[in-house]
Formats: structure tokens, sequence, C-alpha cells
């Protein structure tokens, strides 16, 4: 798995996989409907890692993606 998939820390310098499905879900709910790039600014990660998970939990039929205009938002199930 490439460092990119991993949560960074900035102090440290290491890569961790700290941000939990389950934290991606609650901030999901509260930010609803969100981007890609607005969750991951939220949550700390780097875009590719937020729009991974994102896929994992749509493939875990526990987030959807619908169109919106010439963007895509993310909404939990």
């Amino acid at each position: 798995m490439s460092p990119d998939r991993y949560e960074h820390d900035p102090d440290s310098g290491d890569f961790s996989t700290q941000t939990s499905s389950a934290k991606i879900l609650r901030v999901l709910r509260q930010l609803e409907p969100v981007t890609t790039t607005e969750l991951a600014e939220e949550i700390g990660v780097h875009r590719n890692t937020a729009r991974y998970r994102l896929k994992k939990l749509e493939e875990q039929g526990k987030v959807k993606k619908e169109d919106f205009g010439r963007t895509f938002v993310w909404q939990s199930v």
C-alpha cells in the first residue's frame, strides 16, 4: 500500500491509519452532502486518502455518491 493512503503525522513524520471508518462516517453525517476535498480537509488527510476510504465505504454500502452539477458529493446511507 502506498503512503498516500495513510494519514501523515506532521509531528513525527510517520504515516498511520488512525482515521477510522467510524470517524469518517461521523464527520460525513455532520457535513453531508460533502465533497471529497471538504471531507479530507475536515479530517486532516490528503484528498486521495479520503477518496480511497470513501470508495471502500461505498463498496460496503455505507455511503453513496451523488452527482451534483459538475462534481459529486458523498452522503451516508
